[in-house]
């Protein structure tokens, strides 16, 4: 021991729960072994820069009260009782401890589309106001097919950043792409439509699978079928906001989503089937989980879960989203789907838009853009309407929106879980009664759907890579915070 006098090392526990201490640089091999790492330590005493006390930490199967210790922007601990020489000590006080969220279906940066003021910078920080540390964007109206647009893009929302991200090339329309080039650059998926503006032709969308298959990554694909509602389409009069849903009718839902599952199996490529509307299109894709024959995942979003279309007369435009929302009876259908497993994921397909901009919906429901800004909203949604009315365990919520969307990202466990040797990404939950609006909100759209809700949740602090990102909704993160997570294929 004499040779590593002040030099840095690690304490841990074996298996058989004997404290153990050695050379940091060990910590790997240890972790390989079954060894915990518990803290690292300098001189003999623990050295954190920060160290979470008496939470109440979510892991894969329980909630567990306990201690966190952060060094630089790794979890170094998690246990009762640690001890050491903090820099800060963040009392959590019985407070809900989970992952920071993954969201891996957000639009949020299009120079084309959006206003100067909506861009990656102002939508990750609204991210990481609720919880969200970690998140996919995916192409809105400009698209990105080839590795130069990706590494432009790439680069851009490093410098915004406030979150770590990954990225989706798309909207595919032409298969004649190259796959194994846009995977190499570290791509999260690829993303299709079977509906306008961005409809892909059948053949087109089978190559796209041949292709993204045999390179090792996803199709993730918009499931509407473009021909069921141009008819249904035809037959509706008027431009009230009530008459959108039918414009989108259920059935189109479910005939995509089960031809491309057949695609898929035929193709042989993961599918993921991104903002499922209702709990007959969750079993419709499960009937392909089930076969077992080519990867599925199954998104929904918690807009799916929160209204319906009994909704629609009260809150108008501002409840306009592709696929439309569907009937109460569907709604809770979809509910059923996330509590048993049919679901694998929640995401919150992030669309910004101005308050202004959509109010014009209540004159001409056809003309604004669809979409609504949720990420900010949808952790505090799902614990209050989830976790709280014991429709969803703790761990169940933390697979839902943690652990599988960084299974899914192909970034688990450094993202996703809290552990020792994982990214210090953490979100403590304050249970308390609260009423919704946008004035306490970082998003800078002016609105939000939620307006008015009654909950029993806010995102009281929020840790990202090591440092506080956001208390109460208040960012104190910056751009250029987060950085580019590539997705590794062999996840």
């Amino acid at each position: 021991m004499s040779a590593w006098t002040n030099r840095s090392h690690c304490v841990g526990t074996v298996p058989g729960g004997d404290r153990v201490v050695a050379h940091s640089v060990w910590r790997a091999a240890w972790q390989r072994a079954g060894v915990t790492v518990l803290s690292v330590v300098a001189d003999g005493r623990a050295m954190v820069d920060h160290l979470i006390t008496d939470a109440r930490i979510v892991g894969p199967s329980r909630v567990q009260r306990g201690d966190i210790a952060i060094d630089g922007a790794e979890i170094v601990a998690v246990g009762a009782d640690l001890s050491g020489e903090p820099s800060s000590v963040i009392d959590a006080d019985g407070r809900v401890a989970l992952p920071g969220m993954v969201d891996v279906h957000c639009h949020m940066h299009d120079p084309a589309l959006f206003p100067e003021d909506i861009d990656f910078a102002t939508q990750t920080a609204s991210a990481v106001a609720g919880g969200v540390t970690t998140v996919v964007e995916l192409p809105t109206q400009t698209p990105v097919t080839t590795v130069s647009a990706f590494r432009e893009k790439r680069e851009a929302c490093e410098r915004l950043a406030h979150v770590d991200f990954g990225l989706v090339v798309g909207n595919v329309r032409d298969a004649d792409l190259d796959a194994d080039g846009l995977v190499g650059a570290g791509t999260a998926g690829f993303k299709t439509f079977t509906a306008d503006p961005y409809c892909a032709d059948d053949r087109t969308i089978v190559d796209l699978m041949d292709r993204v298959g045999d390179a090792g990554s996803t199709v993730r694909v918009h499931c509407e079928t473009q021909g069921l509602m141009d008819h249904a389409r035809a037959g509706i009069e008027g431009d009230a906001p009530e008459l959108y849903p039918d414009s989108r009718p259920l059935e189109a839902e479910l005939a995509a989503i089960d031809q491309m599952g057949w695609f898929a199996e035929y193709a042989d490529c993961p599918l993921h089937v991104v903002h499922i509307s209702s709990g007959q299109g969750a079993r419709e894709g499960a009937r392909f989980k089930a076969r077992a024959t080519t990867p599925i995942t199954l998104e929904t979003c918690p807009q799916y879960l929160a209204f319906s279309t009994a909704d629609v007369p009260e809150k108008g435009p501002f409840l306009k989203v592709n696929p439309s929302l569907k009937s109460p009876t569907e709604r809770g259908r979809l509910w059923d789907a996330v509590q048993d497993g049919t679901i694998d994921l929640i995401a919150s397909d992030h669309f910004p838009i101005h308050r202004e901009n959509r109010e014009r919906g209540w004159e001409d429901i056809w003309e604004p853009y669809a979409g609504l800004p949720t990420v900010e909203s949808n952790l505090e949604f799902l614990v209050s309407e989830g976790v709280h009315t014991g429709r969803l365990s703790w761990p169940r919520l933390c697979e839902l929106v943690c652990a599988r969307p960084a299974r899914e990202m192909g970034v688990y466990p450094q993202k996703g879980a809290i552990r020792a040797g994982t990214d210090a990404d953490i979100v403590l939950l304050r249970e308390e009664e609260w009423t919704v609006s946008a004035e306490q909100l970082a998003y800078n759209g002016g609105w939000t759907p939620y307006e008015g809700c009654e909950w029993s949740a806010v995102a009281d602090t929020v840790i990202a890579n090591g440092e506080i990102a956001a208390r109460d909704h208040e960012v104190l993160s910056t751009p250029g915070d987060g950085a580019f997570l590539a997705r590794d294929t062999r996840s």
